[in-house]
């Protein structure tokens, strides 16, 4: 009987490992759009959305025992800028950085070859370039004392959306991320991040 046990244990532990190991990678691309809120927020950085991309690939993890619950992670570069309608210079407010979103995502069937998803989880970014991360470019507080302060250039959000897979070849992605983080210490200031874009599964 202790030997069966073992066995039985044994073949799960296997088939689990094996599920596991299957995988898809994504390679996808599409539009994004950043807006600033927040309590300590300046009117400024409130009425200046960022518009942009983002490319990227994401690997998607299966597991066993749990049918249609995948884990995945990704690595994204997000391009963003926008018009300083200020007339002074610079002519644009500019953010580009690396976004790594680790998502759950529980996946089902429709009709025919399509499958619908729905995902959550947390994403860091670190900034790169941009001079919203440099000191005195932007009124970015309501701070009288400082409102110059410079964005942080780590930050963390928290990802939901839903995709939709055809024929094991093509997902199209929309998703929401609020920002979790304060992007100036001791202040208020999130951002929170739209995107809509398409994959190509290989």
């Amino acid at each position: 009987m202790k030997k069966i046990k073992i066995l039985l244990l044994a073949a799960a532990l296997l088939g689990g490992t094996q599920a596991f190991a299957q995988q898809d990678w994504t390679a996808s691309v599409g539009y994004a759009s950043t807006a600033f809120r927040g309590t300590d927020c300046s009117q400024y950085l409130s009425t200046h959305t960022l518009n942009g991309f983002y490319a990227g690939i994401r690997h998607e993890f299966y597991f066993s025992a749990l049918a249609g619950l995948t884990l995945e992670p990704g690595f994204l570069f997000y391009y963003q800028a926008g018009h300083n309608d200020s007339g002074l210079s610079p002519k644009y407010l500019k953010m580009h950085y690396l976004s790594v979103p680790v998502d759950i995502k529980y996946t089902f069937g429709l009709t025919g070859s399509a499958t619908a998803s729905v995902f959550t989880g947390p994403v860091a970014n670190i900034g790169i370039i941009g001079n919203l991360f440099e000191k005195g470019a932007f009124v970015t507080t309501k701070d009288l004392t400082d409102p110059m302060h410079q964005l942080t250039r780590v930050n963390v959000q928290w990802n939901f959306g839903v995709a939709f897979t055809i024929a094991e070849a093509v997902q199209l992605r929309v998703g929401y991320a609020l920002g979790m983080s304060r992007l100036v210490p001791e202040q208020e200031l999130h951002n929170n991040t739209f995107t809509v874009g398409a994959g190509l599964l290989f």
